[in-house]
């Protein structure tokens, strides 16, 4: 059953919403506010008693990896080393001079100053840049389908030292699938994989070999279906985020996947560290109240990018700038696919606070508030979310509607 709404003070916004307001008592869950409509924001006013959305651990609960021998020089976080030749997990061979790994997240120190190999020195992924230093090989062994996550930390290398990520399918570096200065990464299917951490050579032939740190989170469609998510719909969330990777759509891990063929009561997003793989919040959403089927409004179906539709936008978008408006402090978003979501910004689609969204609104309604189209959060956690996604993060919002499902770039 459908719930009266109260009344809501028009604005300019495309976001602007309404919340229930159908008794006295309901009056400290969120009341609606006017709208400005610089900011399109739609979220209620403050109440006490909001119980917060909670964090979440891992999505894969590791503890800290085991990592491998030290043929290399390079010790793993906990991991068992190396006089067996061993990966430490599953006993078969590791190769000579290579370091294995198989548990995530994964944290090393190491260097190329000495290291045992110098056997690539080009990269068919930049064929243009001389790698001919000495390089230290790492085996990863994945178990499922996700996306692997490499990051050098800005900070940890040497001084002098010019150290770049190379990921590749096989020991051949012909079969390189990305690479990066500070960072690479790749939606992978469940096998054996090699990341090469290789030395620069500059045009006068000096090697830029010394110290570095690296890390790898590994995101699997099973970590996120023991968090809840529908396997399909972990497939399709990281599968685009390794084409958006690819397309260069961000330089960073942070993720967010929302799935609207669930109901609002539902805690239907999950946002992601993909650097370590772990879950940092698991949340209530609101959709857009034009999304709302006409019978049960927690039920998200119908879709747009229309100004005015009041409706929720599909696919991949990027979180721009901070602000804060008149529902406090909020994050632009910027949609990534033309005819889909691309008109996100000129509707004032952002994610902002909104009591609407607090677990303990939902518990006493049995939804989400509805907006006018914005990606609306619990206002305990908002502040901490926006802050995590903002200046390059993605979101990800998922309806098998038949015709975006269908045809979205980001989607296999």
């Amino acid at each position: 059953m459908r719930l009266p709404l109260a009344i809501a003070a028009l604005a300019l916004s495309s976001c602007t919403f309404q919340a229930k307001d159908d008794s006295d008592d309901a009056r400290d869950t969120g009341t609606v506010a006017a709208a400005d409509g610089e900011d399109g924001a739609d979220g209620t006013g403050g109440a006490d008693g909001a119980d917060g959305a909670d964090g979440a651990d891992g999505t894969d609960g590791a503890d800290g990896t085991d990592g491998a021998d030290g043929t290399d020089g390079t010790d793993g976080t906990d991991g068992s080393d190396g006089e067996d030749g061993t990966d430490g997990t599953s006993g078969d061979p590791c190769p000579s001079g290579v370091t294995c790994v198989s548990s995530f997240p994964y944290s090393t120190r190491s260097t190329t100053t000495g290291a045992a190999s110098d056997r690539f020195d080009r990269y068919a992924c930049a064929s243009g840049t001389d790698e001919s230093g000495p390089e230290v090989i790492f085996e990863v062994r994945l178990p499922d389908d996700g996306f692997l996550a490499l990051d050098l930390p800005q900070g940890s290398m040497a001084s002098g030292a010019d150290i770049d990520l190379h990921l590749l399918g096989s020991l051949d570096s012909a079969d390189c699938l990305d690479r990066g200065h500070w960072r690479a990464g790749d939606y992978l299917t469940a096998g054996t994989y090699y990341v090469v951490a290789d030395t620069w050579v500059s045009g006068s032939g000096a090697e830029q070999d010394g110290a570095f740190e690296l890390t790898m989170g590994f995101t699997s469609v099973g970590d996120l279906v023991a968090e809840g998510m529908d396997a399909s719909v972990a497939d399709k969330g990281l599968y685009a985020f390794g084409e958006a990777w690819a397309g260069g759509d961000t330089d960073g891990f942070a993720y967010a996947i929302t799935d609207f063929s669930l109901r609002s009561d539902s805690r239907r997003q999950w946002v992601l560290d993909l650097s370590t793989g772990a879950l940092m919040w698991k949340l209530h959403v609101a959709h857009g109240e034009g999304s709302s089927r006409a019978s049960d409004s927690r039920w998200a179906e119908t879709f747009s990018n229309t100004d005015g539709s009041h409706q929720s936008s599909l696919g991949m978008l990027k979180a721009a700038e901070t602000y804060t408006g008149t529902y406090g402090y909020s994050v632009r978003l910027d949609g990534l696919e033309p005819g889909y979501n691309s008109n996100a910004r000129s509707r004032y689609i952002v994610v902002h606070p909104w009591g609407g969204s607090r677990p303990a609104y939902v518990s006493a309604y049995g939804e989400t508030a509805p907006t006018w189209g914005c990606p609306a959060l619990d206002d305990a956690v908002s502040t901490d979310v926006v802050d995590f996604l903002a200046d390059g993060g993605l979101l990800f919002f998922w309806y098998p509607d038949g015709d975006w499902s269908n045809r979205s770039s980001y989607l296999p």
